[in-house]
């Protein structure tokens, strides 16, 4: 994964607001850059969370354990093992639009959160953000699973943004994969006092509904976070912005 660290001069309030939201956007990760592999090291402050009470601190982990394909060799099957995934759009080996996510099973149990970490390091406070990203299905599942989407500024305790959730009903059987993945759009704005330095936390919950087998291939894809127009205000006043990208 590469970094890119930009300062970009503001001149006024209207030019800012007036901007395309891609030239003010604080953070985006389309995990594309990952190495594919059934260890595949996530993007640096992304990481997994398997367990009922997540937290930033606990127990984690920063790789997946699983990936498969929508297409060839590699293809996820009916028995697919549960786990970490990451999710390959195409041929497992030479598809290039990546995700991750989770398929369940009875010996990879859920509830299993994806969590990512943002620290602002614009220069200034920062009071609300939009966030967007896509929710991915990959393979169909007999279990009804719900994703639950939540906020906090300490890793630990978090603010359910409802906006953010998604369900998916249960499928007539365990075996059809979607070539191309489906995919649900989602934006919600987060409010959430963030001052310069602090670390504005975010988790995606996945589980099943009444257990872990049977379970749907989901994940997430092309999450960006960017200042909510409040806080493009701020900042345009301010003259300069610190954008923090990654790709």
């Amino acid at each position: 994964m590469k970094s890119l660290n930009t300062i970009l001069a503001v001149g006024t309030m209207a030019a800012v607001c007036g901007a395309a939201s891609g030239a003010i956007t604080l953070y985006s990760q389309n995990f594309n850059g990952m190495t594919t592999s059934s260890t595949a090291a996530l993007p640096t402050d992304w990481r997994f969370f398997n367990g009922a009470t997540p937290t930033w601190g606990g127990v984690t982990t920063n790789a997946v354990t699983q990936f498969a394909g929508t297409s060839g060799t590699g293809i996820v099957t009916g028995n697919s093992s549960g786990g970490n995934y990451l999710w390959v759009d195409g041929v497992r080996a030479t598809g290039t639009d990546k995700a991750i996510g989770f398929l369940t099973s009875g010996g990879a149990t859920g509830p299993r959160s994806i969590m990512f970490a943002y620290t602002n390091s614009t220069g200034y406070g920062l009071a609300s953000f939009t966030a967007s990203w896509d929710y991915e299905k990959y393979r169909s599942g007999s279990r009804a699973f719900d994703w639950t989407f939540f906020a906090s500024t300490d890793g630990t305790n978090w603010s359910a943004v409802t906006a953010g959730d998604q369900s998916y009903s249960a499928d007539a059987n365990n075996t059809t994969v979607s070539n191309p993945p489906s995919s649900i759009a989602k934006s919600v704005t987060i409010s959430a006092a963030v001052a310069n330095g602090s670390t504005l936390y975010l988790r995606w919950t996945c589980a099943g509904v009444n257990g872990s087998s049977n379970a749907q291939g989901l994940g997430i894809d092309n999450f960006t976070l960017v200042p909510a127009p409040g806080a493009l205000a701020l900042l345009g006043v301010a003259g300069l912005v610190s954008i923090r990208r990654r790709r």
